[in-house]
């Protein structure tokens, strides 16, 4: 029987299921909301054109098992959603948290994100009882929801305000304090944009809208930020009307592209004022957690900052967990996804707030302009390759071509990581050559390069890969010699 649980969320075509089996996964759902002693349930949607009929059926089924619902009807971010969430359950402390989102998925996906008791993010394996395997377990047994009497629906007000209001407290940006700053902002048709571009009106920003209007058509394709050239017409607008920073925001709005007249940058680069900001004025070490891509070079920055940076494996719901396990202020993944440690009247989560994320970067933009220039210099040093995915004919081929290519780095003297310094497994092989990385330093020879291979966590027969290197020549020369083997040795084919 199949089901729609992934790794770190539920996730399927609109068609690929009818209505009973989202009610299933509902059912389990709030089975499992049961085990963990859940009494009410904040339920949010975005733009996708599939939300309404999984909102619907959510909330009749939590109603008709005697949960109280808090629902917003409107339009939201996921980032939004969790503050919505994190507002519920400042009344409820037994809240879990639905939003009905496929993140940055083409138009015809549709899914669920969860958080549980308080507002923490589940995944598979990850989270009280296991989390989304708890709820995969529940869903394939014999589990029958009972109705019960006492179920209730509460309809929340647009959060909007408050959300931007807080946000900017815990930026330390008030209004009208980023007047100067002209900014291209990209959403995609995600459900971001509104919220967006009134918070950075509010804070003096002036706004350049591009695919400003939520549109669950997604008219010109998926929308994630990241993708090849999804940036260009925001890079060109700058350019045309001079803008400082270029900023691009996937669907549900919990991923961001932040870039300048000449391109995008690496996320582990715009970590750099961010971090500055957030430690102002601590003299302790702070620990900051980042992804197998984040490339050595921004680590060597983070360093100089009373930063311990801390590599973690790809996961946006397991590296929130670890974050809170190992008392992080901040996290960052090269995908785009930007963690913060956030308090909320007593309540402290660890979570994704793009609006905060985008109010520290502009703030430290604006009080020093030099700010892009030294980003864009570090970014004009190095060599990334982006991700690219190769799909083999099953997953044996996958394996043994994913074992070709750390040989091939073995060969070369490239030490392979596979484990985390707590011994917590990175599911990939995490590659450094000339690199050394310590709580105390990162320290880079001259001709150092990284890597990341890893199998998808969500696709069958696919590789994905990613290489930085001190220059462009070493760089596209390592990326051709895996590309050839990929695709001549093991017949792989180039997806998206």
């Amino acid at each position: 029987m199949k089901d729609p649980i992934k790794i770190y969320d539920a996730r399927w075509e609109v068609d690929e299921f009818d209505d009973s089996e989202v009610k299933r996964l509902i059912e389990a759902t709030l089975g499992y909301a049961q085990l963990l002693g859940v009494d009410t349930i904040n339920i949010t949607r975005d733009t996708r054109l599939g939300c309404a009929r999984v909102m619907e059926i959510a909330i009749d089924t939590a109603i008709g098992a005697g949960f109280r619902v808090h629902a917003c009807f409107d339009i939201l971010s996921t980032p939004l959603s969790y503050f919505t969430a994190m507002q519920t359950t400042k009344k409820h402390p037994k809240s879990m948290g639905l939003t009905v989102t496929a993140s940055h998925n083409p138009q015809q996906y549709i899914g669920i994100k969860f958080t549980v008791p308080t507002v923490h993010a589940i995944g598979y394996d990850c989270g009280p009882l296991g989390g989304l395997k708890k709820v995969k377990e529940i869903y394939h047994s014999d589990f029958i929801l009972e109705n019960k009497e006492g179920g209730e629906l509460i309809i929340i007000d647009h959060p909007v305000e408050e959300y931007i209001q807080y946000s900017m407290r815990a930026a330390k940006v008030s209004k009208g304090s980023l007047q100067g700053l002209t900014v291209v902002l990209d959403t995609l048709n995600g459900s971001a944009g509104p919220e967006l571009f009134k918070a950075l009106t509010e804070a003096g920003v002036k706004v350049i809208p591009q695919r400003i209007v939520p549109n669950g058509y997604f008219p010109t394709g998926s929308p994630n930020p990241t993708s090849q050239h999804k940036m260009d017409k925001a890079i060109e607008i700058a350019n045309e009307q001079n803008a400082d920073v270029v900023m691009g925001i996937d669907g549900d709005g919990d991923r961001i592209v932040f870039g300048d007249k000449h391109g995008v940058f690496n996320a582990g680069f715009v970590m750099i004022p961010i971090l500055k900001a957030l430690l102002i004025n601590e003299t302790t070490i702070s620990k900051v957690l980042y992804d197998p891509k984040v490339n050595p070079l921004a680590l060597k920055s983070w360093g100089g900052l009373n930063v311990e940076p801390v590599l973690y494996r790809n996961g946006h719901s397991q590296i929130k967990d670890h974050m809170k396990a190992i008392n992080a202020i901040a996290g960052a993944e090269e995908s785009g996804h930007f963690y913060h440690k956030l308090d909320y009247n007593g309540i402290s989560i660890t979570g994704e707030n793009t609006l905060l994320t985008i109010l520290l970067f502009l703030d430290a933009v604006k009080k020093e302009k030099y700010v892009l220039g030294e980003i864009r210099e570090m970014q004009d040093q190095l060599f990334t390759s982006g991700e690219f995915n190769y799909e083999f004919i099953s997953d044996e081929i996958r394996d043994k071509a994913m074992a070709a290519l750390v040989r091939y780095f073995k060969n070369d003297g490239a030490s392979i990581i596979t484990k985390s310094q707590d011994g917590i497994d990175l599911e990939g092989s995490v590659i450094y050559k000339g690199v050394e990385i310590s709580a105390d330093e990162v320290k880079l020879s001259e001709n150092w390069y990284a890597g990341n291979i890893r199998v998808s966590t969500n696709e069958k027969g696919v590789v994905r890969s990613y290489v930085s290197s001190h220059d462009r020549m070493s760089g596209e020369k390592i990326v051709a010699s895996l590309k050839a083997i990929l695709e001549n040795q093991f017949g792989g084919k180039v997806i998206d």
